[in-house]
């Protein structure tokens, strides 16, 4: 962290910088009501690609195109007479600038605070690249659909039973449409405000000095970007495997090696005491497969097992090959899935009614259908409502 000359007392200043600025997972700047960058952390610098001390007395307007400055200005000065917490840019898209000159799409969430009369500002920069190329992926898949509405529309409407049927399925692709808008906006704005509201928090317990409750919410967001990951990890595997030029790439793999390693990965996200356990039930270790496809469709089962698990659960992945297939079973001990939803669980944006509280795009399991699918093998489970499920799969070697 960087600062500069303030009447902030210079210890708490380290305890912010060791404790707040220097482990947050967004950008954080702090401006004076002049405009000028007084502190900033090191993921700042890496967002805006600049070196220590370089930020340290420019004016924010500098981290601007120079399009926005002398509106931003303008703004700027208004808040000052008027400040309050809220999102920066209501109904207008914000653009950063990086020192190269490059140009990357941001959000930004504003407090403030006064420290011996002075006012000062707090920015909170999220770069949201990741979230425009979603938005443009969801925006080709409606493209898409609407032409083959059209498409199938035309082919049916020579007969009246034909145009109602293209009727039903027009009606079916909004709708579908519709969940996905739906869906992307509210899974975006959930950890978003989970985030804004503990960088509020940060900047309130930093003045106090209360380090544990700093960690504690640094910690929240950390997790929060995590989740928004996973978020634009689902929407975009769905984009791709709906394109009709998916192809398979078949590699040697020793599922012992493969598995163990991906256990060890995801038993970092599990919930407290609970038991991830991998056995291989076969001499034979080697198949030829996708190693990327089955590495989505096994790191989906698991994640959802912990998920909908309780804690000390017991959570169960076995292997074995037979005959040249590769035979999966990811088994636990959760909440299981109501029998009126079963017929519906790999239907794209469904939800079983047991789990709407519960955060999460409906994509999961649709994307681990078709992944089978695009492998050549099949997929079938077995589920009790509060005792658990069990999903079982078998692929071909290549």
């Amino acid at each position: 962290m960087v600062h500069g000359e303030t009447n902030v007392d210079p210890v708490q200043l380290e305890r912010v910088r060791d404790m707040l600025f220097s482990t947050a997972a967004e950008g954080l700047v702090l401006v004076d009501r002049t405009g000028a960058v007084r502190m900033y952390n090191p993921r700042l610098m890496e967002l805006f690609g600049y070196a220590e001390g370089e930020l340290l007395g420019k004016s924010i307007e500098d981290l601007m195109p120079a399009s926005f400055r002398q509106a931003h200005k303008g703004h700027r000065h208004a808040f000052n007479v008027r400040p309050s917490k809220r999102h920066m840019g209501h109904g207008r898209e914000l653009f950063g600038l990086r020192k190269d000159g490059s140009i990357f799409p941001v959000e930004v969430g504003l407090n403030h605070f006064t420290v011996d009369d002075e006012l000062y500002v707090m920015g909170l920069v999220t770069d949201i690249t990741a979230r425009k190329h979603a938005e443009e992926a969801l925006q080709r898949n409606t493209a898409e659909l609407e032409k083959r509405v059209e498409e199938r529309t035309a082919e049916l409407a020579k007969g009246a039973r034909a145009v109602e049927i293209a009727y039903e399925r027009e009606k079916e692709l909004n709708a579908l449409k519709s969940r996905f808008v739906s869906m992307a906006s509210h899974e975006f704005r959930t950890p978003l405000s989970t985030i804004m509201g503990s960088a509020d928090l940060i900047a309130r317990y930093a003045e106090a000095g209360d380090q544990e409750k700093i960690i504690k919410h640094v910690q929240r967001i950390r997790g929060k970007v995590r989740d928004l990951t996973s978020i634009l990890n689902d929407f975009l595997s769905f984009e791709r495997i709906g394109q009709s030029d998916v192809v398979i790439q078949p590699e040697t793999l020793d599922i012992v090696h493969f598995c163990i390693g991906l256990v060890e990965e995801l038993r970092g996200t599990a919930k407290a005491g609970q038991a991830l356990e991998y056995d291989h039930g076969s001499e034979e270790r080697t198949i030829v497969v996708d190693r990327t496809m089955l590495l989505n469709t096994i790191t989906n089962l698991v994640t959802n097992a912990i998920k909908y698990s309780p804690e000390g659960s017991a959570i169960r992945l076995r292997t074995s090959i037979n005959q040249g297939e590769l035979l999966i079973t990811v088994a636990d001990r959760g909440i299981g899935i109501p029998v009126e939803d079963q017929p519906h669980l790999f239907t794209p944006f469904f939800r079983a009614q047991n789990v709407l509280t519960i955060q999460g795009t409906g994509l999961g399991l649709h994307l681990v259908k078709r992944y089978v699918d695009l492998m050549g093998g099949e997929i079938t489970f077995t589920s009790t409502p509060g005792h658990g499920s069990s999903f079982y799969m078998r692929l071909p070697g290549k």
